[in-house]
C-alpha cells in the first residue's frame, strides 16, 4: 500500500500529463499535470471515455485499437480544453497486460507542444520563403570549413561559376582559382580581414568561368567563430550582378560623355587660336580613349561623341580664324587712334597711360587724351570719355578728339574750348554721351583754369605732398545742352605741382561707389608724390577694376 501511494506521488510530481485507461479507453487514473492539460478536475477526467477528450486528425482514429491489440503508439494529438480553444500535445501510449498477455488498459504520457509545433511551423515556412527568395534572386550559398579545408556549394553557385552540379572540388585553392587574377590579391585580403576581425565581409569582384567567360559576382559573407573564439570558416550567399555592373558601367560612360563634352564645348570657345583648338581637341581624343578603351571597337555611343567632337572643333577652328581676322583689324584701328605723342616743354614735365577695355574682339575704346603747348609756355591738357567701347565708340572719339585738336590752335581757353566742343557733338554724334575735361596751366602766371563737361574732377598735388580736388561741380556731358556757356575755375599752381586727370576707368569698381573711388584716387597721387611721374600714372592705373573691362586713362604734367 506505502509502494502504491508513493507512485502516485510521483506521478502526480512529474510535469509531463499522465492517464491511465482501462481495456476499453475509460480513464481510471490521471496526475496533475493531466487535469491541468485538460482543464478539468480528476473526477471529471476518470469515467471519460479518452477519445472523448482528443481530437483526432486524418488517419489517428485506427490508434486505439492497435493499442488494445498490444501495439505501442507515439504521435501528436490535438486536446479540447474544456476553457475553449485547443492545443497540440505529443503523445506516447503504451497497452497495459496482464499475466496471460492480454491488454487490460493503457497509459498515456502527454506533453503541451503547441508552441513547439509553431515555432517549427514558422521556422519551416521561414526556410521555404528563404528557399523561394533566394530561387526568385538566383542566390547561391556556400559554406567553408576551415577545419577540414571543405567548401560545400549548392547548385546555383554551380551555375553561377558555369560548373556541374557537384563539381566544384570543394577546396579554398579551388575557389582562389576561380577568382580573376587582377582582383584575387584584394579579394582574398577582404575574407583575411574578415577572418581577423571575426566579422561580415562584401565582396564584389571578377571571376573566370571555365568557358573563359568573365562575371561579375558580389558576395556577403560572415565569420563563423568556435568556442575557443577562433575562425572555424565562412558562410555566405552571392549572386551574378555582371548585367548590373554593365549596366552602371553603361551609365558612368553616358555621365562621363556628357561631362566631356560639356567641358570640351567650355574649352572650344575659350580657344582663340587654330593652335589653342588643336590642343583642346587633342586633350579630348585622350579623355575619349579613356572612357572607350583600345582592345575594343567603338560604339555607336562612342561612334557619335567622336563626331560631335570633330564638328566641334571644325565650328572653334571658323571661329578662331574670324577671331584672327577681327583681331587684326582691331589692332590697326587701335595703332591708328593712338594718341599724339607728349610735346616736350621747358617748363613741364608730361606722362600719360592708356589702355582700352573691351575683350580680344572689340580692344578699341573711346578714351582719349591730348597735351598742346601754348605759345606763351603754358601746357592745354584735354581727357575725354566716350560711353561705351568698340568701333563706334572709337569713331565718335575721333571726331572729338580731332575737333577739340583743332579748336586749341584756335582757342586755348577752356571753357571756349569745351563750348566749342559742345556744337560740334550736338552736329555729329548728338546721340553719343562725352564727357571731357580741359585744363590750361599757365607757368608765366602761375595760374591753372579748369573747365568740365561732365568728367571726373582734377587731382592737383601741391609740392609740399597735398591734394585738391578741383572740378567737383563737373557740368553737363559734350553736345547735351544747346548753347550752353561753360564756366572755369582758376586755382594757383607753383612750381612742383603736379596736375592728374583720369577717365571714369580708373575710379569706378563694383566694390565701391565713385565717390569711394576719387577718394582712393586721391590718395594714391598722395602716396606717389615723391616718385618720378612715369611711375606716378602707372600706379594711378593700377586702381583700375578689371572686371570693369572699361578704357583706362591717366595723363599728368608737372610745373618746373
Amino acid at each position: 500500500m506505502t509502494r502504491e501511494t508513493d507512485e502516485r506521488r510521483l506521478l502526480h510530481a512529474l510535469s509531463l500529463s499522465v492517464l491511465a485507461t482501462d481495456e476499453i479507453g475509460i480513464i481510471t487514473f490521471t496526475n496533475d499535470a493531466a487535469t491541468e492539460l485538460f482543464g478539468l478536475g480528476s473526477d471529471e477526467l476518470i469515467g471519460t471515455h479518452v477519445l472523448d477528450l482528443v481530437g483526432l486528425g486524418p488517419g489517428e482514429a485506427p490508434m486505439l485499437p492497435d493499442i488494445l491489440s498490444g501495439a505501442r503508439w507515439h504521435g501528436d494529438l490535438t486536446i479540447q480544453h474544456v476553457g475553449g480553444g485547443s492545443m497540440l500535445a505529443a503523445a506516447t501510449v503504451n497497452p497495459i497486460c496482464d499475466d496471460a498477455g492480454a491488454v487490460v488498459g493503457a497509459i498515456a504520457v502527454l506533453e503541451d507542444m503547441t508552441e513547439t509545433r509553431r515555432a517549427q511551423a514558422e521556422a519551416a515556412e521561414s526556410e521555404q520563403r528563404l528557399r523561394l527568395a533566394h530561387a526568385a534572386a538566383e542566390l547561391g550559398t556556400w559554406h567553408w570549413n576551415a577545419l577540414d579545408g571543405s567548401n560545400v556549394w549548392d547548385d546555383q553557385m554551380h551555375r553561377i561559376y558555369g560548373l556541374a552540379p557537384g563539381t566544384f572540388e570543394g577546396t579554398w585553392d579551388a575557389w582562389v582559382a576561380t577568382i580573376h587574377p587582377d582582383d584575387r590579391e584584394e579579394t582574398i585580403a577582404v575574407v583575411q580581414r574578415a577572418l581577423e576581425e571575426r566579422g561580415t565581409y562584401v565582396l564584389r569582384n571578377r571571376i573566370l568561368r571555365p568557358d573563359g567567360r568573365i562575371r561579375w559576382i558580389e558576395a556577403h559573407g560572415k565569420v563563423l567563430v568556435g568556442a575557443d573564439g577562433g575562425p572555424v570558416g565562412t558562410i555566405g550567399c552571392l549572386q551574378d550582378v555582371t548585367e548590373r555592373i554593365r549596366m552602371q558601367q553603361r551609365q558612368d560612360d553616358a555621365a562621363a560623355r556628357a561631362l566631356l563634352l560639356q567641358r570640351v564645348t567650355a574649352d572650344f570657345s575659350q580657344a582663340v587660336t587654330p593652335d589653342q583648338v588643336a590642343a583642346v581637341h587633342e586633350a579630348s581624343l585622350v579623355e575619349v580613349r579613356a572612357i572607350v578603351g583600345t582592345d575594343q571597337a567603338l560604339s555607336q555611343e562612342d561612334a557619335q561623341l567622336l563626331d560631335t567632337l570633330a564638328s566641334q572643333r571644325r565650328i572653334a577652328e571658323e571661329r578662331a580664324e574670324l577671331f584672327r581676322h577681327t583681331t587684326a583689324i582691331s589692332e590697326e584701328l587701335q595703332f591708328s587712334l593712338a594718341p599724339s605723342p607728349l610735346p616736350e616743354l621747358d617748363r613741364f614735365e608730361t606722362a600719360a597711360f592708356y589702355a582700352p577695355g573691351g575683350d580680344d574682339l572689340e580692344h578699341v575704346g573711346g578714351d582719349w587724351y591730348d597735351a598742346v603747348g601754348t605759345a606763351t609756355g603754358g601746357v592745354v591738357l584735354v581727357v575725354g570719355d566716350v560711353m561705351g567701347r568698340g568701333v563706334r565708340a572709337a569713331t565718335t572719339m575721333i571726331h572729338a578728339r580731332a575737333g577739340i585738336r583743332g579748336l586749341l590752335t584756335v582757342e586755348p581757353a577752356p571753357a571756349a574750348l569745351l563750348e566749342a566742343a559742345d556744337e560740334l557733338m550736338a552736329r555729329d554724334a548728338p546721340d553719343q554721351f562725352v564727357t571731357a575735361a580741359a585744363v590750361l596751366v599757365d607757368a608765366a602766371a602761375g595760374t591753372l583754369e579748369l573747365a568740365n563737361a561732365g568728367h571726373v574732377p582734377l587731382v592737383l598735388l601741391r609740392a609740399d605732398g597735398t591734394t585738391e580736388l578741383i572740378g567737383q561741380d563737373s557740368g553737363v556731358p559734350l553736345g547735351v545742352v544747346p548753347l550752353l556757356r561753360r564756366a572755369a575755375t582758376t586755382v594757383a599752381v607753383e612750381p612742383g605741382c603736379v596736375v592728374v586727370l583720369v577717365t571714369d576707368g580708373v575710379v569706378e569698381s563694383r566694390d565701391h561707389d565713385i565717390d569711394e573711388g576719387i577718394a582712393r584716387l586721391r590718395r594714391r597721387v598722395a602716396d606717389l608724390a615723391d616718385r618720378p611721374l612715369e611711375e606716378l600714372v602707372a600706379g594711378v592705373a593700377q586702381l583700375a577694376d578689371q572686371r570693369m573691362h572699361d578704357d583706362v586713362t591717366v595723363v599728368a604734367a608737372r610745373l618746373r
